[in-house]
């Protein structure tokens, strides 16, 4: 169905060629149904112009309804005009005017409503469609173009007023008729001709190469409509009454031949039934116009409403057959790509369950590190401050022992004064003074004093090592002495450094190069050689178990140290032990996270991985393990002096 445009340009000469084609074929197919098709009364059963006018509206659009007003006026010019004189002959147009101006509002008001229920489908492609069709454009049209048709020769004077319903009934039905047999027709071949499923060419057409194919089908057809013109002379003509044999035949050719072809079947059943009944012959004729009307407009609906759903039906199961067609087809290539597109599959789930499998390892070893750096931020803190709140009072102490040992040194001049003047005190005095132990109180005492500063000066070289290894008070990145940071670690692990009943002390031989203050965050970089001096500690313990003292005592355990300048910008640190060292196997597998050689319970498998990052992420230097198994192992370190970025 089309849709109404706005001619542009040179469409303008076409349609004003398409609305005088309209007109006359309107004009001819009024003359033709009034000497053809017209009772002894003047009426006529079937008016096939409106039929045409609805068609060619719901083909082309509203632009050619000009053709409908212009052919009705001719058609009902020549049927109502009095040229008696001039007056009476414009008078005689007025009543024309009304009924064409009528015929074209009724069809353009069908077609609107159809375009717009219908939504601009074609219109006999559903069932729906088609019931909708039947009762919008059959029966809107035609009231309109009854009511102000019979109403403006009832004004005019041409027909009596008493005549008014009788004539506004034939009206309607003729008007109705005229489109059942006649638009179906047309817009089934309209839409036959849209879709370019016909291509008509005289030349080839008499070629053996363009009909011999379609020759059963050009033979099915031909005796379909012998088959038609038998049983219609033989119901019509002959008065057997066999008027409804036509259903089957029509039946057939929805089936075999499509909706052109059974509406134009249908079209001409009906052209036989209305010309045969208002000539007096088939069963639909009666005594009674009206009995007679009603009853071949009962055929008419009845065969054309049929063929219409029946053709409807058939083309929506052809859509859904289409549908599912093309649905197996696309479900049987599916199918023979089914094995490599889930093979595709397969492999992209994997890789993604693997990059997912990784990043989750990732994000655990995250929330481990930094598990791990809170931990160590809340143990650095808490080393913190027990160093500043044991300082405190050990620096009082230390401070005031020198006064002390000053006292007690007067103390004892005085004692000794006394002694030289008094050689022999009083009894009581003596015997206090044996009591006493005097001579064994003036060694001791000298004894405590200086016990008591090594053992304050002890304390405040560890508080001082805590603070240095807990660097808490100084930025992130600060110029740093090393060795001072593996001072401090060493005096935090002297506890197992030094001699047990086991072993004797584990030796750590320091042999540190001239290197300047390295830029760096001291707290992690202490961090780091934490991890690789108790690492080293560790291995020395598990190469002991199974020697006697004496062994390793012959043996010694050592943990060297070593230092150096490896360019203008970068340094180095090695620590090695004299263990059993680590094989190739676990070597490679050193840094990894949550790797370790540990029983349960001693060790995480985070430190080396967190040294590894420390070293390399935030420093931007490098760490790797060389070992000899029987031999030991040794951790080096390069880091840059200045921080890069």
């Amino acid at each position: 169905m089309a849709k109404p445009k706005s001619p542009t340009g040179d469409l303008l000469l076409k349609r004003v060629g398409g609305i005088i084609i309209l007109a006359i074929a309107y004009y001819g197919m009024a003359e033709i149904a009034r000497n053809l098709a017209s009772t002894p009364q003047s009426v006529t059963p079937v008016w096939p112009p409106d039929g045409i006018a609805v068609g060619a509206v719901l083909l082309f659009g509203n632009w050619i309804g000009y053709g409908v007003f212009l052919g009705s006026f001719l058609a009902n010019f020549w049927a109502f005009q009095d040229s008696t004189n001039f007056l009476s002959l414009i008078i005689s147009i007025l009543p024309v005017l009304g009924i064409a101006i009528s015929t074209t509002v009724g069809t353009l008001l069908g077609a609107f409503l159809l375009r717009k229920f219908t939504k601009y489908r074609y219109p006999l492609e559903r069932v729906n469609d088609v019931f909708i069709f039947l009762i919008i454009v059959g029966m809107v049209g035609p009231v309109i173009n009854a009511t102000f048709g019979v109403t403006s020769l009832g004004l005019s004077g041409k027909l009596p007023w008493s005549a008014y319903g009788s004539v506004w009934l034939t009206w309607w039905i003729s008007n109705v008729s005229g489109i059942f047999i006649v638009t179906p027709a047309i817009l089934s071949w309209g839409q036959l001709i849209q879709k370019g499923e016909i291509s008509v060419n005289l030349f080839n057409f008499w070629l053996p190469k363009f009909w011999l194919p379609k020759f059963w089908l050009i033979l099915e057809s031909l005796l379909l409509l012998g088959l038609l013109f038998f049983v219609g002379k033989v119901a019509f003509a002959e008065g057997y009454h066999l008027e409804y044999m036509l259903i089957p035949i029509l039946i057939w050719s929805a089936l075999r031949l499509g909706q052109p072809s059974a509406t134009l079947l249908n079209f001409i059943v009906a052209a036989i039934a209305v010309v045969a009944t208002v000539n007096g012959l088939g069963s639909f004729f009666d005594q009674d116009l009206n009995q007679s009307l009603l009853q071949l407009q009962s055929f008419i609906g009845v065969i054309t409403l049929t063929i219409l759903v029946l053709t409807a039906t058939i083309a929506e199961r052809t859509q859904v057959e289409t549908k599912l067609r093309l649905a197996f087809a696309e479900l049987a290539r599916t199918n023979e790509n089914l094995e490599v597109r889930v093979q595709e599959r397969t492999e992209e789930l994997n890789e993604k369950n693997l990059v997912l499998n990784q990043t989750l390892e990732a994000l655990k070893h995250t929330q481990l590190q930094m598990l791990q750096s809170e931990k160590m931020s809340a143990l650095g803190q808490m080393v913190a401050g027990i160093a500043h709140e044991i300082n405190n009072p050990v620096n009082f102490i230390h401070g005031n022992l020198n006064h002390l040992s000053t006292h007690i040194q007067g103390l004892l001049q005085a004692l000794q004064a006394y002694k030289y003047h008094y050689p022999q005190p009083i009894q009581s005095i003596q015997t206090k003074l044996e009591e006493l132990e005097l001579d064994y109180l003036e060694t001791d005492v000298v004894k405590i004093v200086q016990s008591i500063q090594t053992g304050t000066e002890r304390i405040r070289n560890i508080v001082l090592s805590l603070r240095n290894f807990s660097r808490l008070d100084e930025a992130k990145l600060k110029d740093v002495d090393i060795h001072q940071g593996i001072d401090s670690t060493l005096v935090i692990l002297q506890h197992r450094l030094k001699a047990t009943i086991h072993r004797p002390e584990i030796q750590v031989i320091k042999e540190y190069g001239q290197i300047p203050l390295i830029e760096c965050d001291a707290g992690s970089i202490n961090q780091v050689f934490m991890n690789i001096l108790s690492n080293a500690i560790d291995a020395l313990e598990e190469t002991n178990q199974g020697r006697s003292l004496q062994e390793i005592t012959d043996n010694p355990n050592v943990i060297s140290i070593h230092s150096s300048l490896e360019s203008f910008n970068q340094v180095a640190i090695a620590i090695s032990d004299n263990g059993k060292g680590i094989p190739a196997e676990i070597r490679s597998k050193l840094f990894d996270p949550f790797f370790t050689t540990k029983p349960i319970g001693k060790g995480t498998g985070l430190g080396l991985s967190i040294s590894y990052q420390i070293v390399t992420e935030r420093h931007s230097g490098k760490i790797w393990c060389d070992s000899t198994v029987g031999e030991g192992t040794t951790f080096t370190i390069k880091i840059p002096i200045r921080a890069k970025g």
